[in-house]
């Protein structure tokens, strides 16, 4: 059987991993193919031969480049090994308009779409959520067990495990930060006042190859050595082998499937600026929540003139301690998350509020004011963490997705709306306890430099062709009877815990389920 899969993100990564293993199905990805540049690879690839003091001075300058900031943004834009290849709008931005501080990168052109450029945060959604899903715990367990065979998993039992269970860990984090140190020593002297006040400290789950870690602290910006995961590990593994076909420079713009025919993708290959067909016996669409969003719309017979879209809204939220760790630079510290927090709303951790907490990178000296004495800065990033918050789809800001016009040869015009709740009173009732919160863990929050991120930031979206509610348990929408949407566009909703080995799970759900289909 021939299998296409439209995208090369974790989605289509996973969906590539349930196929791989029949000898029966052929598979052919297409994508739009962005890489790094030659420098850049090449540098990875001299610093990889290398330990960390033999790197010279250039490569590791170039692969290092801190984010950059640009306009309307909370947050700078991050860079790994000094690209922002993973940005490029190669044409599947346009006719896609945001709201006000949205995100006008919300859809990836590279080879592993946004997991070039991630947090690495991995880790299961509750059995609480499934509860409200149109199927449960059981019915994914076995997929996430499947995806994390693949990915690697630096994690360690905690309180979190009550909820969340580990599953599959292969190694826990290397030695963790002054800071991080310090609060889980002060979370377990406290632990049982602050679970009855329903906050959980753990440490972080990360996909990192923890035990080949060299501590480098490079790791927010690009490790040379490739242990932070990618999906383009696994796409670049697999075609290498023979066992995938890649064709890349491809904007796909619609998939078709004739009563009683097989379905085909259709785009524009980039090479030429032509049009371009790809027949299949059974298409996977996994081109990003609001990728496939508007591929979907524009397939459809009758497409509906919006749909709504959900989102775990992020917000910013630094922390002072008041006893300081000392000046953190010069560390090599791990840089990714290090430890998070949990806030509770019920008694089966459902609507919940996570917390990711940082340790230092250059990037926080950066947003201090630069005018301050160097003595003084150490002493303020002695004290200082760095935290991003996120809220569930349904306590975050309500959005939509409006059609505005549909094109034969190009992707529809779509607006992207915000249409309730901007201001969430969740996020109010979040800052109250972490401020509560704070004498026990000496975090206290920064509640004036509080920002909450705008429209599209979390990366964390989708719903758009819910399972059950637009889309059946193979994400098949409308007569589009072998084509599945297997991405964010199609889980019921959007936790505050991270989303994306849910997503694999689930896109590796559909595609072994779909097997079975006839």
């Amino acid at each position: 059987m021939h299998n296409l899969i439209v995208g090369t993100g974790p989605a289509a990564a996973a969906a590539i991993l349930a196929l791989a293993e029949d000898p029966a199905q052929h598979i052919t990805v297409v994508d739009l193919g962005e890489r790094l540049s030659a420098d850049a690879t090449a540098a990875m690839d001299r610093m990889s031969a290398m330990e960390p003091a033999q790197w010279h001075a250039a490569d590791r300058e170039l692969v290092s480049a801190q984010p950059s900031r640009i306009a309307r943004s909370t947050l700078p834009e991050k860079r790994a090994y000094g690209s922002n290849h993973m940005f490029v709008d190669r044409g599947q931005q346009l006719g896609l308009t945001m709201p006000e501080r949205g995100n006008d990168a919300s859809v990836s052109a590279a080879v592993g779409g946004f997991s070039t450029v991630w947090g690495a945060q991995i880790m299961p959604f509750s059995r609480a959520t499934f509860d409200r899903w149109p199927f449960g715990w059981d019915a994914i367990e076995p997929h996430y067990r499947a995806v994390l065979k693949e990915v690697p998993l630096a994690a360690e039992e905690d309180d979190y495990a009550e909820y969340f269970p580990l599953l599959h860990a292969r190694a826990p984090l290397r030695t963790a930060s002054r800071r991080t140190t310090d609060v889980l020593e002060r979370y377990r002297r406290r632990r049982d006042a602050l679970r009855a006040k329903g906050l959980l400290v753990g440490k972080a789950r990360l996909a990192v190859a923890a035990g080949s870690c060299r501590q480098c602290g490079l790791c927010m910006t690009g490790c040379p050595y490739s242990l932070v995961y990618s999906s383009r590990h696994t796409v670049d593994r697999l075609v290498a082998s023979g066992r995938v076909r890649h064709v890349s420079r491809i904007l796909v713009t619609e998939v078709e499937q004739p009563l009683g025919g097989a379905p085909s993708v259709r785009g524009i290959d980039l090479v030429d600026g032509r049009s371009t067909r790809f027949d299949a016996d059974r298409v996977f669409v996994a081109a990003g929540g609001l990728g496939s969003t508007r591929i979907a719309l524009n397939s459809l017979t009758s497409p509906p003139d919006q749909v709504g879209l959900q989102e775990s809204m992020q917000f910013l939220v630094p922390f002072l301690s008041r006893h300081t760790t000392g000046d953190p630079r010069g560390r090599d510290d791990l840089t990714l998350n290090q430890f998070n927090m949990l806030l509770t709303f019920d008694d089966e951790a459902y609507t919940t509020s996570q917390i990711h907490c940082y340790p230092y990178n250059p990037a926080v000296a950066a947003a201090l004011p630069g005018w301050l004495p160097d003595g003084v800065t150490g002493a303020v990033l002695g004290r200082l963490t760095a935290a991003l918050g996120y809220l569930p789809s349904w306590e975050s800001p309500k959005m939509s997705v409006a059609l505005t016009r549909r094109h034969r040869d190009s992707l529809p015009d779509v607006r992207v709306r915000v249409v309730a709740d901007r201001h969430p009173a969740m996020l109010r009732s979040v800052l109250r306890r972490l401020a509560a919160a704070g004498p026990s863990l000496d975090l206290h929050p920064l509640l004036p430099m509080v920002r909450q991120s705008g429209p599209g930031k979390s990366y964390h979206f989708g719903s758009t062709f819910p399972h059950g509610n637009g889309s059946d348990l193979l994400g098949r929408i409308g007569d589009l009877r072998d084509v599945h949407f297997i991405d964010g566009s199609v889980l019921p909703s959007v936790p505050a815990t991270t989303f994306t080995l849910t997503v694999m799970a689930n896109a590796h759900r559909i595609v072994t389920e779909s097997r079975h289909v006839l």
